[in-house]
């Protein structure tokens, strides 16, 4: 199973994404759960975040995603996080909306939330 893991992500690996245009420039994404983020794509391995409403609000950071085109508009993106914390997300720039997944130790988060483009 593992080799099949293996296998798949080097093949994923061939269309990893530069970051195509709909994915680049300023997003405010705001989950159903409360928490809105600013959230910046400079290009095709920078992303930067910071949350300005919610629970977490003030908290930000710099990331190096691993990303891919799923689809016309649609992004697999994940990252791990300076505190450990695994993110992955797949954004839907034709519905405006952002699937993710949030592991922190044993615990898993499962978010939904709107996409709305600042710049």
């Amino acid at each position: 199973m593992k080799s099949f893991f293996l296998a798949l992500l080097f093949a994923v690996s061939g269309y990893a994404a530069s970051a195509a245009e709909p994915y680049l420039g300023t997003f405010t994404y705001q989950y159903d759960k409360g928490n809105t983020y600013r959230v910046t794509v400079p290009d095709d391995k920078t992303l930067t975040w910071e949350c300005v409403e919610g629970s977490e609000k003030g908290a930000k950071g710099e990331e190096h995603p691993d990303r891919f085109k799923v689809a016309e508009k649609t992004y697999f993106a994940t990252w791990v996080e300076k505190t450990g914390i695994v993110v992955t997300q797949v954004l839907n720039f034709k519905s405006n909306t952002v699937h993710g997944t949030i592991v922190q130790g044993k615990n898993r988060y499962v978010l939904v939330g709107k996409i709305k483009r600042e710049k």
